[in-house]
């Protein structure tokens, strides 16, 4: 993390000095000496590597590269302080003061100290990842309670854990300093260097060809790109979008409650088909596999929850016999070697199976048309946080998406 060498009081100094326009006013609103005001700052500059304040005889601006830093911070002091607010609850909408009291005492220490138990279930295992010890990290949990000024940790029979309210207000901090990355990328941005980290979590389809498409691309222009692409369940990878893990998910969209906190952007709609090898039996007959010859295969479907599943299950919801679905896997790899090893068959779209397909090895059966007015579809999209503000490399890299996905 980033913040770990920071010092948030630092950070604050330069927020007032562009807030005030003046290294002494600065000085005077937070009540400390006009040359530790400066220290802070020259240590913030050696830090980002970057001319941050312009100063001249009537005060002092932020230069560009300032700029970038003072919108990115400002984000992330209303993250905090908004995570803070929902924490303290009703205590903060009777004193609008408490939050911004309560905020002036907590530091990165602390923040990344619930953000760590948060991620490892455990004092003893976030200090030992931290590279620290228990007893440590279990002093700065409880300073920072004592100055939260409610509970956000809990005993239990497995040690010290983050509550309900520890939890939510880590996972809106760990997001919030993420801000604090973005700043990097983009200062570096300004400077011509396109080296920043685009951290991707992808559903199966996107793995197949879209993100090839769009990442290729990419690197051809910006080679030294830093691309981290993570793979899983919708409920892992959307969960990690929730923290900051990611940037940006690529997949069939959800709705309802899967979207609380994050927003969508839909790509193109990915018709269903009924998969399998080149030389299923169903392949070769002169007419399309009704309902009931699909009926009598064996199967590998999805997992129960995924959209997928659900349209597997309703084009089968009005046959007298179910169909044998003895393999339950989400994951398309093993989905593919299994029906091109077998007479299987699986739900899937021809965009999954697109190099198998050209190579001759998997194919779309044909069926009949009652069975295709009952496949249906789903909408293939880019999930992002509702907060989330790209970087212009990460803006490019979402173009290449929209570009792929159209092509």
């Amino acid at each position: 993390m980033i913040a770990t060498d920071l010092n948030l009081r630092h950070l604050r100094a330069f927020l007032q000095v562009c807030e005030t326009g003046s290294l002494n006013r600065a000085a005077a609103e937070l009540n400390v000496s006009q040359p530790s005001v400066s220290v802070a700052l020259a240590g913030i500059e050696a830090r980002f590597g970057a001319k941050l304040l312009a100063r001249y005889a009537a005060g002092s601006q932020p230069t560009t590269a300032g700029e970038v830093l003072l919108a990115r911070l400002r984000r992330m002091e209303d993250q905090l302080a908004s995570a803070l607010g929902q924490a303290l609850g009703a205590s903060s909408q009777r004193d609008p003061a408490l939050i911004t009291k309560t905020l002036a005492r907590i530091g990165f220490r602390q923040i990344e100290a619930l953000i760590a138990l948060a991620g490892s279930g455990s004092i003893t295992e976030a200090a030992r990842a931290g590279g620290g010890s228990a007893a440590a990290l279990h002093r700065t949990l409880h300073e920072l309670q004592a100055n939260v000024g409610k509970a956000i940790v809990v005993r239990s029979p497995s040690g010290v854990a983050p509550n309900t309210v520890g939890r939510r207000l880590a996972m809106r901090w760990q997001v919030a300093l993420t801000e604090l990355e973005q700043a990097v990328d983009e200062l570096k941005e300004l400077e011509g260097r396109m080296e920043g980290r685009i951290k991707i979590a992808s559903l199966p389809l996107a793995r197949t060809l879209l993100l090839a498409r769009a990442l290729n691309p990419l690197l051809a222009t910006h080679p030294n790109a830093r691309i981290e692409v993570m793979d899983g369940s919708y409920e892992l990878l959307s969960q990690q979008l929730r923290v900051g893990a990611s940037d940006i998910l690529i997949g069939a969209l959800r709705s309802g409650s899967d979207l609380a906190g994050l927003r969508t952007e839909a790509l193109f709609d990915d018709p269903y088909a009924i998969v399998g090898r080149a030389e299923h039996p169903l392949v070769s007959r002169g007419k399309g596999a009704s309902l009931d010859d699909l009926a009598r295969q064996e199967w590998v479907a999805q997992r129960p929850g995924t959209p997928i599943r659900t349209a597997f299950d309703a084009l089968f919801e009005k046959c007298t016999a179910s169909p044998r679905a003895s393999i339950e896997t989400s994951s398309l790899v093993l989905t593919r070697a299994i029906i091109l090893e077998s007479d299987r068959l699986s739900m899937l779209s021809r965009r999954q199976i697109a190099i198998e397909e050209r190579e001759g090895l998997l194919t779309c059966l044909p069926v009949a048309q009652e069975v295709r007015e009952r496949l249906g579809t789903r909408t293939i999209g880019i999930t992002m946080r509702e907060t989330w503000l790209p970087s212009r490399l990460q803006s490019i890299f979402l173009d290449h998406i929209r570009m792929a996905a159209s092509s």
